[in-house]
């Protein structure tokens, strides 16, 4: 009885518990937040040009900063939600170009779709590589960009079939 108890106890202690936790696998930043993160290695200059080059009513959901363009720069890339705008279940991504260490240039903006979490909306900047992943119900997809006189050129895509029984292995 003292078990049952006990155990009973114990079940209601974790149900309790996991129906007030909100499970959100990512917060995503507003503009504010994330220029402030940035401001430890931005100039003011850089900030303000960015600031001009964004929407204001944004929540940023991914970013990754590294040299694509060939230059000796880092390069910035940025996933995106705009309030209103950014259709459902995608993110609009941002490549801007480091023009001389002092400002920046939207290079291009694009959309990608994800299919449950902006988070499958990630990047990895190396070996002059801005690798750009974003999944659908199939597969991943795996793309390579750099930037090129001022343009955004794919260099491969690789595609890779989702296997639900092995995912995690």
């Amino acid at each position: 009885m003292k078990i049952r108890l006990s155990l009973l106890t114990a079940l209601s202690f974790v149900l309790l518990f996991i129906s007030n936790t909100r499970v959100s696998a990512q917060d995503d930043m507003d503009f504010e937040e994330f220029m402030g993160m940035m401001s430890v290695s931005l100039t003011d200059d850089q900030l303000d040009e960015l600031s001009y080059l964004l929407p204001l009513d944004i929540k940023v959901t991914g970013y990754a900063s590294g040299d694509f363009s060939f230059d000796g720069d880092n390069d910035i890339v940025l996933a995106v939600k705009e309030k209103k705008k950014t259709p459902k279940n995608s993110v609009d991504v941002y490549f801007f170009e480091n023009v001389a260490n002092t400002t920046y240039k939207l290079v291009k903006k694009q959309n990608y779709k994800y299919y449950e979490i902006p988070l499958e909306v990630s990047f990895l900047v190396k070996e002059g590589k801005c690798y750009v992943t974003n999944r659908d119900d199939n597969n991943w997809y795996f793309t390579g960009y750099r930037i090129d006189e001022e343009k955004l050129v794919q260099d491969d895509k690789e595609v890779f079939p989702i296997e639900f029984e092995n995912a995690g292995n």
